[in-house]
């Protein structure tokens, strides 16, 4: 046993009962503008899905390969920061509420696999992007990735980021 835990006991409280170890920081601390970033973050795929959409039918698929890595890095940042600091934290404080937390897991591992195929869209693209003769198939990708986004917006903005409270 060592000296620390001699002097506190097995226990971690020292027998007077006044000295206890002292705890971590505990956490994810609220930061009241995450959800207008996370906001400002979807407005900004937006602008980049749009862009992606207008190059396409204005046949310059010169800059797509550009637009996707730069549609990725956004979205993997914005998936990272709502994991990291919108997630736990939330989860941390709706951990007394078990519909509110499994609601909260549930989404959070729908939105990786979202990731995942968003991701693999991309990186699909960036390696060999779209040409005249596979813009077809790239559009409708597009398209259908466009469709889940758009849905999975409206969620987190209109239910899920009201439960980020301090």
């Amino acid at each position: 046993m060592g000296l620390l835990s001699k002097l506190l006991g097995n226990n971690g409280i020292k027998s007077a009962g006044a000295i206890k170890p002292l705890e971590p920081a505990s956490g994810i601390a609220y930061d009241p503008e995450l959800v207008n970033s996370l906001k400002n973050d979807h407005q900004e795929l937006v602008r980049i899905y749009t862009a992606i959409k207008t190059a396409v039918s204005e046949n310059r698929f010169g800059e797509i390969r550009d637009l996707l890595s730069h549609f990725k890095q956004t979205f993997q940042t914005h998936v990272a920061v709502e994991n990291v600091r919108f997630y736990v934290y939330v989860q941390q404080h709706a951990a007394l509420d078990a519909d509110t937390s499994n609601f909260i897991a549930d989404v959070r591992k729908e939105m990786n696999g979202i990731a995942r195929a968003v991701v693999k869209f991309a990186d699909g693209y960036i390696e060999a992007p779209p040409t005249p003769v596979t813009v077809t198939g790239f559009t409708s990708e597009l398209d259908h990735i466009g469709g889940v986004l758009v849905q999975r917006v409206q969620l987190e903005e209109s239910r899920l980021y009201s439960l980020y409270q301090p």
